[in-house]
């Protein structure tokens, strides 16, 4: 029996019981919501995982690169979403390769990336599903108005090798509803359908709904993290992913060190003021400050005579970015309770980490 405690830090860890709790209750929500569960797995990056989530009724995956979409073909997946811009000739003869074996969506914001896909698309002689991404609020991708997805649609519409699908956003905001429900009267009257308009978003399923979506993309769902905590999306209980490290020094007054640092947790989303990270074993402790191999812990929230981390202990800290934590790691194991024990259950391999071409 290999216990969580016998594993050498830093390590990822997740509770199965937590995780099978998280994919039930969103899938249990958009059920209810009457649309469609189209989870990003880009926070898990795991097949194993992703078929959990399609056992549970989902109907697809999302991908953001590429690479991640190609790690899932192989290992099976029949229907993925890569909702980004594809760019210059080495992706697009990649993505017309997934083309042959999947059906396979992607986003889209503009006439020159959707003319490249369709010539790429034509001269492969396959076709690829393309949505009209619609910026709302995000300003990183997406047309602006409901005048631009029209016109980005009408174009797509007459470009062979591609079909326009429909569109999404990135995440879903209530203002959407007038903009998507403007955009598609305006191509009904030109003949276009709309199959498709998806939403996206941890903790965004009810306005998904609300705005008019068919689907929905939630990822950190799966383990969140400090981020959804905060945005009151989940409890500290519903966090199923953890970093379990160890603690490595006492030496500085008022703080403790432990083994992980920003390579271990990554700094996306870094908090300036307050926690980084949330230590379960001293929930008035937390993560202060990273260098890259050292987290460095405040106890200024310990109150005098409390018990305080000792040299040598190992300690379950939730981070702020479940998805750029995983990307960190090559394996997370996955765990359940037991007599009091956290048994190690499986060694999931994470196949499509540091894939970002």
């Amino acid at each position: 029996m290999l216990r969580v405690a016998d594993l050498d830090t830093p390590v990822m860890v997740v509770d199965l019981d937590v995780l099978e709790g998280n994919v039930k209750r969103l899938q249990d929500e958009v059920d209810s919501l009457g649309i469609k569960s189209r989870p990003h797995i880009k926070t898990h990056k795991i097949p194993t995982i992703g078929y959990l989530q399609l056992k549970a009724g989902a109907t697809g995956v999302t991908c953001q690169k590429l690479g991640e979409a190609e790690v899932f073909a192989d290992a099976g997946f029949e229907d993925i979403l890569v909702p980004y811009n594809i760019v210059g000739a080495p992706k697009l003869e990649r993505l017309t390769r997934l083309a042959r074996r999947l059906r396979l969506s992607v986003a889209v914001d503009g006439e020159v990336t959707a003319r490249g896909i369709a010539a790429a698309s034509q001269e492969a002689g396959t076709n690829v599903e393309l949505l009209v991404e619609i910026d709302s609020g995000g300003h990183r991708a997406g047309v602006q108005s409901a005048p631009d997805a029209q016109a980005l649609a009408r174009a797509i519409a007459d470009f062979p090798g591609v079909t326009f699908g429909g569109f999404m956003c990135y995440p879903s905001r209530k203002p959407m509803g007038d903009l998507f429900a403007e955009a598609r009267d305006r191509l009904q009257k030109d003949g276009i359908p709309v199959s498709t308009i998806s939403g996206g978003g941890t903790g965004s399923q009810r306005v998904s709904a609300e705005i008019g979506c068919t689907e929905h993309r939630s990822g950190t769902y799966i383990y969140n993290d400090l981020s959804v905590l905060r945005a009151g999306n989940c409890t500290i209980e519903q966090c199923a992913m953890t970093v379990l490290v160890t603690v490595v020094s006492t030496a500085s007054p008022g703080f403790t060190t432990v083994d992980g640092g920003s390579k271990t947790f990554t700094n996306d989303a870094l908090q300036r003021e307050g926690s980084n990270g949330y230590v379960r074993e001293y929930p008035d402790v937390y993560l202060e400050r990273m260098s890259e191999e050292h987290g460095v812990l405040s106890l200024s929230g310990v109150a005098d005579g409390a018990p305080r981390p000792q040299v040598g202990e190992k300690l379950h800290i939730v981070p702020n970015h479940a998805c750029g934590t995983t990307n960190l790691h090559d394996v997370v194991y996955g765990y359940r309770r037991r007599d009091g024990e956290e048994v190690v259950e499986v060694e999931w391999p994470i196949p499509a980490r540091g894939r970002i071409r």
